[in-house]
């Protein structure tokens, strides 16, 4: 049986294995990424998590794999530069089921 705490090393896993993919492939793709997330949120003090993902990539930080966003989502939050304020929005790329992320700059 698979506990929370499986599925959630399982994720996290998942995630590191795509930004070390995007990583190989673009080594400044997670300062690139990092950097206009922080940027746009400092602008804007909240945005989707979509959006930060679109605003990255119009900045350069493309990745093979969108999923390596996971990674620099995950290592934003655990440094304390954003916060996730709600994860029940109806998301844009999942035909509108909830589940997507309202992050805030941390001040």
């Amino acid at each position: 049986m698979t506990t929370l705490q499986t599925a959630r090393e399982a994720g996290e896993q998942a995630a590191a294995l795509c930004l070390d993919r995007a990583r190989r492939a673009d080594p400044e793709f997670p300062e690139k990424a990092a950097d206009a997330i922080l940027r746009h949120l400092k602008a804007v003090i909240r945005a989707s998590g979509e959006d930060l993902v679109d605003i990255a990539i119009a900045h350069g930080a493309r990745p093979r794999d969108m999923r390596a966003f996971g990674g620099i989502f995950q290592r934003l939050v655990r440094e304390h530069s954003i916060r996730c304020i709600r994860s029940d929005l109806p998301r844009r790329r999942g035909h509108g089921c909830s589940g997507c992320r309202l992050y805030e700059i941390c001040l």
